[in-house]
């Protein structure tokens, strides 16, 4: 659905149960622009259960004037493998200490429009209250995405395949974020 201005006013919150009938319809939406995304295993299943299984630590939704939900973000506990041993060999730090931004989501007529940067903000606040450092790995194949992180100060320290079979950038914040959540974790 193309939006006007007016319409792309959101405001961020944290996620409510009643808001995952909205979050399917746009994941919906979103494999209709990319059939690879979410993975295969997860569309032939619940995808409101996918989007938040890894988002025990928070998750958070853009919503609209109306309230309806425009976007979605979580942070997650980070699972050993490849992308771990990415990020606590460049940070230098034990695998507990890392939250990974995850499943961010953002309505396709709400793309570029600032809803992503915003959820992502909301999800680095948090992981560094929580006294972790965020991490995050993109799909290779998001140039929007990737921009938006590279924008920010994240960095790329690695590539892996995911569980899509597609190469995802494994990336940490810059140094603003670093100093914050290493501050964080000292207090």
């Amino acid at each position: 659905m193309k939006r006007n201005a007016a319409d792309r006013a959101f405001t961020v919150r944290a996620w409510r149960p009643g808001d995952d009938p909205a979050l399917v319809a746009i994941l919906r939406a979103q494999i209709q622009l990319d059939p690879g995304w979410p993975p295969a295993y997860a569309r032939g299943g619940d995808l409101g259960k996918w989007l938040g299984a890894p988002a025990t630590l928070g998750r958070w939704v853009a919503v609209d004037s109306r309230e309806e939900p425009v976007g979605h973000v979580g942070i997650a506990p980070v699972a050993p493998g490849e992308r771990a041993e990415l990020w606590t060999t460049a940070l230098g730090c034990d695998i507990s200490a890392l939250a990974e931004v995850c499943r961010n989501l953002v309505e396709p007529g709400m793309r570029r429009t600032g809803v992503s940067a915003g959820l992502t903000r909301v999800a680095l606040r948090a992981a560094i209250d929580a006294g972790r450092v965020p991490v995050a790995a993109v799909l290779q194949d998001r140039q929007a995405s990737l921009a938006m992180m590279l924008s920010a100060g994240w960095r790329v320290v690695g590539g892996v395949v995911g569980s899509s079979g597609r190469e995802l950038s494994v990336m940490i914040p810059g140094p603003r974020v670093l100093a914050a959540a290493q501050a964080g974790r000292a207090a």
